[in-house]
């Protein structure tokens, strides 16, 4: 008995790393030194306790000390091996408080409670420490946070960022802009494989925001999972039909083309995903989402074993996306692969290798794409120009493991 009456004391003596001046508060912080008998009976203690702060958070939301009170909430949920509270927790405080000098704690929080989620992912949530919310509004610093949470795509935080969704529709019943996070929120659901809810905050949108901007878009979306996730071709191309029926002017109108192609190409029906393709190139023009409807139509006449169409649509899609280095490099190397396994040609796979280099010489993939330029040149009998391409290979990435590959080839072209 007089060693627990010691160890009691010895708690009630210890200072919390902040003190909170609320009664209620205070209240919490000095029950929070009492610990369970066992490790589970501690754990379900600590999550009473986080839970009953927010209780007061909820009761208190102008109160100077929600700092306080969502702080010792982390605490109180990273007790109770509640990891995925504990993050929210700490991000409220981050995004609705912002200060330099809560960065070292609130990072060390961060990577303790991703140490119990993903330690894979624990960069990405760090990330969300820099965001800088000083010049935002309350309520902006609210959507802020939602945002930055959807788009991080952190995992096994579905349930804590549904509340925090859930939370603010209750609080800004009136907002303006909740019909876009009503589009966000269905966004969380899907990344989280929930997909018919998905479906619903999507259908939401389209169906009760009579003034909203993305009818056809949250139709569209909506579409989108039928076909992409449900695999539910036959709804998700009514679906389709329906957005370009009631919303024909809609600039969704080429994302629906390029989305049904993708839908006939897995239903190996290529005829009519040319078609569609076809459609969303003529839509889309020059936005970067036609690239993949270009790239699209290069698979099915790949599929088709229209070859050199295919090559030509490749080249073709590397011209109009050219200042996307991404979408330049992947578009000449498929052309490049496509005329050396289907074509079997290798001036026009050097052709395509070459425009590479040409416009952007320091790409990452430039090695691989040196070797494959001095290979296909050896195939045409071009001795002297692959043993140029090799000894530039070898001269600008010596270290690399194609130097290595780039010296062999070169000791048989000098022998």
């Amino acid at each position: 008995m007089k060693k627990t009456m010691f160890a009691v004391l010895a708690c009630a003596l210890a200072l919390p790393l902040w003190a909170a001046n609320d009664a209620t508060l205070n209240f919490y912080q000095k029950q929070a030194l009492m610990k369970g008998q066992k490790a589970k009976q501690d754990r379900a203690f600590a999550s009473a306790l986080a839970r009953d702060t927010g209780l007061w958070i909820a009761a208190n939301g102008e109160n100077p000390e929600v700092k306080t009170a969502l702080l010792m909430q982390a605490d109180y949920y990273l007790r109770a091996q509640e990891e995925a509270k504990a993050l929210v927790a700490l991000l409220k405080v981050r995004f609705y408080f912002p200060s330099a000098q809560d960065l070292p704690l609130l990072s060390s929080n961060v990577e303790q409670a991703m140490e119990g989620l993903n330690r894979n992912q624990k960069a990405q949530a760090l990330k969300l420490l820099a965001t800088d919310t000083t010049a935002l509004t309350q309520t902006q610093k609210q959507t802020a946070l939602l945002e930055a949470l959807v788009k991080a795509k952190l995992e096994k935080i579905y349930e804590p960022v549904c509340e925090l969704f859930e939370d603010f529709f209750v609080s800004h019943a009136d907002y303006a802009g909740n019909d876009k996070l009503t589009l966000w929120y269905g966004d969380w659901h899907r990344q989280n494989e929930n997909y018919n809810a998905a479906v619903l905050e999507y259908k939401k949108v389209n169906e009760l925001f009579d003034a909203t901007p993305y009818k056809a878009a949250s139709l569209r979306m909506a579409a989108d999972v039928y076909g992409g996730d449900l695999k539910d071709y036959d709804t998700a191309i009514a679906v389709y039909n329906q957005v370009l029926k009631q919303y024909p002017d809609s600039a969704e109108k080429g994302i629906v083309f390029k989305h049904m192609a993708v839908m006939e190409e897995n239903r190996r029906d290529y005829a009519a995903a040319l078609a569609y393709y076809e459609k969303a190139i003529a839509q889309l023009g020059a936005q970067p989402a036609a690239y993949e409807a270009w790239m699209g139509k290069a698979d099915v006449l790949i599929k088709n074993k229209d070859y050199q169409a295919a090559y030509d649509t490749q080249i073709k899609a590397a011209e109009m996306f050219a200042s996307n280095e991404d979408n330049y490099v992947n578009s000449l190397l498929s052309a490049a692969e496509t005329a050396n396994r289907r074509l079997k040609n290798a001036a026009l796979q050097s052709a395509a290798l070459d425009k590479v280099l040409l416009v952007y010489p320091q790409t990452q993939r430039a090695p691989e794409i040196m070797y494959d330029l001095g290979y296909a040149l050896e195939k045409q009998d071009k001795n002297a120009q692959a043993t140029a391409m090799y000894k530039r290979l070898i001269i600008n990435y010596p270290t690399d493991k194609y130097a290595g590959r780039a010296q062999s080839r070169l000791s048989r072209l000098e022998k």
